[in-house]
């Protein structure tokens, strides 16, 4: 058995060297789209009604899977990045800077990505059977609740998206035009 804690940082790690492999540019856009969904389920649940309403009242597994499902298919979008080989020039300066950069945004990927799925699952209170949740009051449930304040959909609560998103907007336009 593994624990979460493991599992978390052992797959943003492996969003890093994919990162890293793929380079920079591609995470960029991967990360825009990570940003796009974590907007869009902050926006919905915030200010339209029936989703509120319909997310709200819905079982705790049909709430994960709504609220991730998003997440998810809008970064599998992201990581089906188009080849574009007249953008190459420009942004291909050394492999080097290009492989750690990637590192670091994949890393981030991971954590965007990882993290928001773990703070959906903990909001709905674990109702995977793959997932147990730890015995309250233990070290692994303190340390639990302690990193899953500090996952994305916390520390981008409604007014932080929007700067987050004018942030990447911003980036995706000066690299990308």
């Amino acid at each position: 058995m593994v624990s979460l804690v493991a599992l978390f940082w052992l797959l943003v790690a492996l969003f890093a060297v994919i990162g890293a492999m793929r380079g920079w540019s591609k995470e960029l856009l991967v990360t825009s789209a990570l940003v796009l969904g974590l907007f869009l389920n902050a926006i919905l649940e915030s200010y339209v009604g029936p989703y509120r309403d319909a997310v709200t009242s819905a079982q705790p597994m049909t709430r994960f899977l709504v609220l991730g499902g998003l997440l998810v298919g809008l970064s599998f979008f992201g990581y089906q990045s188009p080849n574009l080989p007249q953008l190459q020039p420009k942004v291909v300066r050394e492999r080097l800077e290009e492989m750690l950069l990637g590192f670091v945004l994949g890393g981030l990927n991971g954590y965007l990505l990882i993290g928001s799925l773990w703070f959906y699952l903990d909001k709905a209170g674990y109702p995977l059977n793959l997932v147990l949740r730890p015995e309250d009051g233990s070290a692994l449930a303190n340390q639990i609740q302690s990193m899953v304040q500090f996952m994305p959909p916390a520390v981008l609560p409604i007014p932080y998206v929007y700067f987050a998103v004018g942030i990447v907007f911003v980036l995706v336009i000066v690299v990308f035009v």
